[in-house]
């Protein structure tokens, strides 16, 4: 008996607190987007959907005391693993857009590019070191680029095993 008051307790709850910043609807697959800049709170943001800038900002709380802008640019959408950096500059805002580090998508469940990740960004990967982002990104470079995911395992260092854990975080 008391258990069962225990988990409606716990349904009663769930249903009254959120956390902040969620979504309420279940999302298929989640789009990430990171902001940071003239933001009250920066920080990485899960949407249902691409969302635009005005939607991103509202869910970072949007902009900082003393940033007012004349207007807010709408239109453009926002895909998985971007990294927006909103200034001020007097009335004006400016938004600079580009890719989240591959830590951030590694941990949000998001491949790097294979042909365009830097050498650090490759270690964000379980299974790849130093030594190993190094034979990678000197092998692509001297085949112009990888024309297949299958490519690397022609690098010392990366077997059948090895290339089953990390293929899964890698796309071309």
């Amino acid at each position: 008996m008391l258990l069962l008051l225990l988990l409606v307790a716990l349904t009663v709850m769930k249903g009254n607190f959120s956390l902040a910043g969620t979504d309420s609807t279940r999302c298929e697959e989640k789009v990430f987007v990171r902001i940071s800049g003239h933001v009250v709170r920066p920080g990485v943001y899960g949407f249902c959907k691409s969302p635009d800038l005005k939607k991103l900002l509202v869910r970072a709380g949007g902009l900082i005391s003393g940033s007012e802008t004349t207007r807010t640019p709408t239109g453009v959408l926002f895909n998985s693993g971007a990294d927006i950096d909103v200034r001020c500059r007097g009335k004006v805002l400016e938004v600079f857009q580009g890719e989240m580090s591959a830590f951030y998508r590694i941990t949000f469940g998001m491949p790097v590019s294979l042909n365009r990740e830097t050498q650090e960004g490759l270690t964000a990967i379980p299974g790849i070191g130093s030594g190993l982002a190094r034979a990678i990104v000197r092998e692509r470079t001297e085949k112009g680029g990888f024309q297949s995911i299958d490519d690397i395992l022609y690098i010392r260092g990366i077997g059948p095993s090895l290339y089953g854990k990390i293929s899964p975080y890698l796309v071309l």
